[in-house]
Formats: C-alpha cells, structure tokens, sequence
C-alpha cells in the first residue's frame, strides 16, 4: 500500500470551539467555531502538507468549518460520531475528552479515509435549511399530538390551537419549500425528470436536490448504500443471518419511505414489486424496505440518464 507524507488532521467540534489534533503530534489546540477562528485554522493548516482533515458531524455545528475548509482547497470529510466511537472502542481507546476525540478522528482519517466532502452550492444550503425547519415542525407537531392523548380535557384546548399553529405554520414553510425550487431555473430539468415518477411530490424532489447531490453520480449499489436501505449480510460459518439495513441518510430515507408508500399504490412498476413480495411471504415492512431500494435506483437511473419515468406493461 502506498503511504503519504502529508498531515492527517482531526477536528472535534462544539458549539462555541474546534478542538484540533494532528497525527503523531501530542499537542493539539482550539479555536473558536466561528469565522474568525476557522480562518486562523485554515491559515494554519494551508501552510502544512495536508493529506485529509476529519471533522465530526455535531448537530449542524459542523457545516461553518467543514464548508470553510472545502473552499480553501482543503482536503476534508465529515464523519458520523457513532462510527468514530465504534472504531475507537475497536483500537481500545475508551476514554473520552475533546482533545482525545480530536486525536481518534486523525486516526480514523489516516486508517478508514472516509469519503471526501464535496461541499454545497448556497442554493443548496438555502433548501436544505428549508426542509430541516420542515422537519422541525413536524417533531414539535407529533410531540403534541402525544400531549394530546394524556391532558385533561379542560386542557386540550391549549394544545389544540399550538396543533393549529403548527400545521398552518408547516404548510407555510412547504409553499416555501415549493416556491423556492421553482424559482431556480437550474432545478426546473431535475425538478420535472424526478417528479415524472408517480410517488414523488414536492417535498421529495426538494429533499433529493438539496441532501442527495449524488443522486445520478453514482451506481445503483453505492447510491442505495449511501441513503442506507441497502440489505447488509449478517452471516458467520453456516448460519444465513437476517439481512438489515444500516446507517445512511436519514432525512433522505425518511422522506423516500413516504414516497414508497404512495408509489406502492399509483407507481406501477413499484406496486408491481411491492404485490409480488407480498405474494412471496415477505412482511409488509421488508416489503416496503426492498420497494425504497428499487425506488430510488430506479430514480438515480433517471437522473443519470436524465430521462423521465417510463413504464412499458409487459403483455
């Protein structure tokens, strides 16, 4: 295996600091997580030979210094905290402290090298925060909904009207969602191709656009990996363990199981499938995991191909 002289940075973040951590090196050091901070880091970093920096996904507090080090030609990949951990308890480092997380990242940088960040168009990052108020609303809709069921009936008014308030609020933010993608001329040829798939609506072909960009980039195989509803094997010797799926984007996945639902019953060639499980003995659930798979490669073909949803009934 060929090795490389250059750096392998890891960067713990927070709300307010970056805890950084270079490979080999004991010392690390901290920056505010602010613009004004990560530009020193960047400068510092620039001045180095700089093989990959490793920068844990934190809540959303990531995306400053992630995309800040993307457009300074930096070599970075945002990683999920869980897989981080899972390989650390692996190499037996159990202990934990920002500065040692910062250290577990370099590591995992230079043993795994994880996918590159490719980095979002402000368009993308506009949509995107869209559709996450989107989900917001909907979190803060079912919390009350919950609420509902356990109050006194002297009380449900109150939570009745924040109901009301909340699906006013959340169909506000939909037309948004709609208006905005409409107005960008770029999405209109993506925007027709994907919604020529009966299942897909608005909020679906939004999601893709903004949180799936490699949606047509990739084979159907590793786009089904990278949403997370492609069946993993879980065999040892002669048994045949139970094949689940893992990891993944969850927003992404969340949103295609809704369009897998509707496209169950008007999308013919998924409704095709999805009977023909049924048919077979499978559960109604890995029935519906398997029509999410053929769902969405069936839309990364269309994509690629930049071609609308055909469908040719067989005799």
């Amino acid at each position: 295996m060929a090795t490389s002289s250059g750096k392998f940075v890891g960067i713990d973040v927070s709300k307010d600091r970056l805890d950084v951590a270079v490979l080999g090196e004991k010392s690390g050091w901290q920056v505010d997580n602010n613009e004004t901070g990560i530009q020193e880091l960047v400068e510092q970093l620039q001045e180095w030979d700089v093989e990959l920096i490793v920068v844990e996904a934190t809540g959303g507090y990531q995306r400053l210094v992630a995309e800040l080090l993307f457009r300074s030609g930096l070599a970075v990949a945002v990683v999920n905290p869980s897989r981080v951990r899972q390989f650390a308890r692996a190499c037996g480092l159990l202990a934990k402290t920002d500065k040692l997380d910062a250290q577990i990242l370099a590591v995992f940088g230079e043993r795994v090298q994880p996918r590159l960040y490719q980095g979002v168009s402000a368009k993308e990052r506009e949509l995107s925060g869209w559709l996450v108020r989107r989900r917001q609303l909907e979190e803060m809709l079912k919390a009350e909904k919950n609420r509902l069921r356990t109050m006194q009936p002297s009380i449900q008014g109150s939570v009745q009207r924040i109901i009301s308030c909340l699906q006013d609020e959340k169909k506000a933010v939909e037309a948004q969602i709609h208006a905005y993608v409409t107005e960008q001329g770029e999405w209109q040829g993506q925007r027709q191709i994907l919604e020529s798939a009966p299942g897909v609506g608005p909020v679906t072909t939004a999601t893709l656009l903004a949180d799936l960009p490699e949606l047509g980039k990739l084979d159907g195989k590793q786009i089904a990996a990278l949403v997370g509803v492609a069946p993993m094997n879980h065999d040892s010797g002669k048994k045949r363990g139970y094949r689940k799926t893992k990891g993944g984007r969850a927003a992404v996945r969340s949103v295609l199981y809704m369009a897998t639902l509707v496209a169950c019953r008007y999308n013919p060639v998924i409704k095709a499938q999805y009977q023909h499980l049924l048919k077979r003995g499978k559960e109604k659930k890995v029935a519906i995991t398997a029509c999410m798979r053929k769902f969405l490669v069936i839309l990364n073909a269309m994509m690629r191909d930049q071609q609308p949803f055909r469908y040719a009934p067989t005799a």
